[in-house]
């Protein structure tokens, strides 16, 4: 903290009448008056000059990845999202804060954070906690303050949250809508900033120059309120894409501190200031907000930063433990070992096992893979493939990777045709092994170099799936061992298998110990794992509600369960206890279970604590997770485990109103071991609001406010228009249910088309292909954000019915629909 300047301001406590070293926003209040607009200019670039007079050395907020400088493997947030674990993740947070700290690496670090995961086929799967906004709110939090350290004055690293630029899915994806955008996105995000673990936030240069009024939405609406105006949010220059002196004034207007990822752009912004683009007062707030965080990266870069290695060691061993989930055990697990048993280790991921295994029994290793040749290379190269056409061809001194293109030609990672030819069959190898093993140890998975891609199918690749079949034929007894970043649909290996077991970590040593038994697996899936590719919505469809999206929403039954994981016991639930079966939306009741431990070791249960909605007036999810407590139980014990549940935490995001709501309804309150089923529940009467009908005559209705779209998105929120939503390809739909149309003879669109040719948009009744009720022609309005009220006669409907607007062809933006 620099010296204090004479005149400062000196803080004192009222009550003691002690000195209070003032915090870093008192003291940017109080520098930010003594620069020169030259200088607060400077403190809006990633690098920032010295300011000596001040006593401000140089700074640099260059983001840098949260892993940079850090030695130990903890496991990726897909990993530690298995735990189930505040308390672990908030020390892993800590221990990784430290090591960045004692690299002596840069303070500004990305917190590993995205959306939770809607589709376990997209890329990156590994990088969130997991498809619950609870589960990776709780999680993400304790992980960012745990990078922040606890004094905010003087944190040790200085955490950013860099993927609110993935909200821009809202604005360019199909099938999004502002329900799932506040229920579903917005959680995790407003509990990093809102509890301070995250000093700052990125939104990508796209969001901010192609949807200004968005961006100006999340900067006022929704960044800055949780933040109590204190968070910095960066503009993030995208590869290929120019900057300009226009692109960076508006930044500056609507509300963007300061810029990364691009070159300085000193000029640009006094350039955008002397031609009356930006304020003085627009680059003070910034310069001051920039101040602020300047501030405390120079306050964790000071001071002895000392790391315990061994301790960070057993930290890592112990987060490897809890990722892992069982998924299936038919009594195999933990193997029973014995004088002379013989274990059979085969996959792709087994060599490492194999070494962990041999230190305590007989092991031997072959991975299974095909040994080829490659013409005019010499040698010969293990063939595996991690994904469908996806393979490796590794020999003792190169790597190659390989894609079969559409064509059915494959091509080596530099596009050049590549062949090969099969010197041995691995899968004969690995079945020699099998059959003179007591034990088969089977690690599949994926590989991490193809994890930068969307899969096409939850399906494992051909190779390794015609392995496991190979095996499981000339050995009974197998292990699974899956090492992956997503699930896989593992239909027929969960039918004739004996036992699996997953882990999103390389965590050999880990693994080994709960096969042989040292230690109970406690993990639990953090996102559900489907039969089939089937079972999920198209990919790339936002729309959960619609689209039975994860565990809250799936009509299917998956193969496992949101939440799920066995362990070396099994679990008795006693009846729940709620303190009162009826509350209204402000108060609060607690909810009691005692849990057993029926076997004859101490092992952990992760409880979990649901709620259903069983009346409501709109479509709500089958089931929501509310709280959990993973808990030690002991052998033939029990532990009473208590949660207390909020009316407040009931609610759902009203669309017709755009505000949250908790609806008077009664709601089943259940707890168990993973989302599946209830091992117990009681009915909760809630005494909340009531919803308004839906009548529309005389009714103009916000074009957001739909219940259910297909391939619609929202495209922009103007000041003036509102929000507006239009139709990403021909056909698409937004659906208005359970309104009343009594009385309505017209009906009207407030909409743009910058096309040349009226459009047409139709309203139909019950479905999407349903009655035809009226059709609207939207004319050219030749600016896309100049709006005009196109209107248009109405086929009477005497009762209660859902309606759909149908965009039979793209073109038209809309921001309201009205009924006369």
């Amino acid at each position: 903290m620099p010296r204090a300047r004479k005149g400062a301001a000196t803080f004192r406590l009222a009550d003691t009448g002690q000195q209070q070293e003032p915090t870093p926003r008192q003291v940017a209040d109080d520098l930010v008056a003594t620069l020169s607009l030259a200088e607060k200019i400077e403190l809006t670039q990633q690098t920032q000059p010295a300011l000596p007079r001040l006593g401000l050395p140089a700074a640099d907020f260059t983001l840098r990845c949260v892993t940079d400088g850090v030695e130990s493997e903890f496991p990726l947030p897909l990993g530690l999202g298995s735990s189930w674990n505040p308390d672990l993740v908030a020390r892993v947070g800590v221990a990784m804060a430290d090591e960045i700290r004692a690299s002596g690496g840069g303070g500004v670090r990305e917190i590993p954070l995205v959306n939770p995961s809607y589709d376990p086929r997209h890329a990156r799967n590994e990088r969130g906690f997991g498809e619950d906004p609870l589960l990776c709110s709780k999680l993400g939090v304790v992980y960012a303050l745990g990078l922040r350290g606890p004094e905010k004055a003087h944190p040790k690293t200085v955490p950013v949250v860099r993927h609110v630029d993935d909200l821009d899915r809202c604005a360019m994806a199909p099938g999004f809508n502002l329900r799932v955008f506040n229920e579903y996105e917005m959680p995790v995000y407003r509990a990093v900033v809102e509890t301070g673990g995250a000093a700052g936030i990125v939104l990508s240069q796209m969001m901010i120059e192609d949807y200004p009024a968005l961006a100006a939405q999340l900067f006022q609406l929704v960044l800055r309120g949780w933040s109590d105006g204190e968070a910095a949010i960066w503009s993030e220059k995208q590869p290929g894409r120019p900057l300009t002196s226009g692109g960076q004034a508006l930044a500056l207007r609507l509300g963007a501190d300061a810029f990364m990822g691009g070159e300085r752009t000193v000029d640009e912004i006094a350039e955008a200031y002397h031609r009356g683009e930006v304020t003085e007062a627009m680059i003070t707030a910034a310069a001051r907000r920039m101040l602020m965080l300047r501030l405390q990266l120079l306050a964790s870069s000071s001071g002895p930063a000392h790391v315990d290695r061994k301790a960070h060691q057993e930290l890592v061993q112990r987060a490897s433990r809890e990722s892992i989930v069982l998924l299936r055990n038919d009594g195999l697990l933990p193997l029973l070992v014995g004088p002379g048993m013989r274990l059979a280790v085969i996959g792709p991921h087994g060599e490492g096992l194999a070494d962990e295994l041999s230190r305590r029994v007989t092991a031997q290793y072959v991975s299974g893979a095909d040994r080829v040749t490659v013409p005019g290379l010499d040698g010969e190269f293990e063939l595996t493939e991690w994904r469908a056409g996806r393979y490796t061809l590794t020999s003792e001194t190169m790597t190659i990777e390989a894609t079969t293109g559409p064509d059915g030609v494959v091509t080596d990672d530099e596009g050049e045709p590549l062949e090969w030819q099969r010197a041995a069959h691995g899968i004969a190898d690995a079945v020699a092994l099998a059959r003179e093993a007591d034990v088969v140890v089977l690690a599949i998975g994926s590989n991490p170099a193809f994890d930068g891609e969307n899969r096409a199918t939850l399906e494992l690749p051909p190779q390794q799936h015609q392995l496991v079949r190979a095996v499981r034929a000339a050995n009974p007894n197998v292990v699974l061992v899956v090492r992956s970043s997503y699930p896989y649909a593992l239909r027929w290996e969960d039918t004739y298998l004996p036992a699996i077991l997953w882990s999103a970590h390389p965590a050999d040593e880990a693994i080994a110990e709960i096969l042989f038994g040292d230690c109970a697996p406690s993990g639990r899936l953090p996102q559900t794992w489907y039969r089939a590719d089937d079972d999920l919505p198209p990919t790339l469809d936002y729309d959960l509600i619609q689209g039975s999206g994860t565990y809250m929403y799936q009509e299917c039954e998956p193969l496992y369960a949101f939440g799920h994981g066995l362990t070396y016991t099994t679990f008795t639930y006693e009846e729940l206890d709620l303190s009162s079966r009826v509350i209204n939306s402000h108060d609060s009741v607690t909810v009691t279970v005692r849990v057993r431990n029926n076997g004859f070791r101490d092992c952990h249960e992760v409880v979990q604590l649901y709620t259903r909605q069983l009346n409501s007036q709109v479509r709500q999810p089958r089931k929501v997770l509310r709280d959990f407590r993973k808990v030690l139980i002991p052998a033939r014990d029990s532990r009473t485990v208590t949660f207390r549940l909020r009316g407040a935490d009931l609610c759902f995001w009203d669309v017709t109103r755009d505000k949250w709501v908790v609806e008077t309804a009664l709601h089943e309150v259940f707890i168990g071991g993973s989302s599946a089923k209830a091992a117990t529940s009681a009915v909760l009467d809630v005494h909340g609001s009531t919803l308004p009908p839906r009548t529309l005559a005389g009714v103009a209705v916000n074009a957001h406010s739909y219940d259910e779209s297909m391939g619609v998105s929202l495209v922009d929120i103007s000041s003036v228009a509102g929000p507006v939503v239009a139709a990403a390809k021909d056909g698409a739909w937004l659906g208005l249910l359970g309104y009343d149309l009594n009385g309505c003879r017209s009906w009207s669109l407030t909409a743009s088309n910058d096309g040349d040719e009226p459009v047409p948009v139709e309203l139909r009744c019950g479905a999407p292909d349903g009655r035809l009720l009226g059709t609207v022609l939207v004319p050219p309005t030749t600016d896309r954000r100049r709006y005009a009220v196109a209107t248009g006669s109405l086929m009477p409907v005497d009762e209660i019915s859902d309606l759909f607007v149908v965009f039979p062809e793209q073109g038209p933006w809309i921001t309201r629909i009205g009924f006369a």
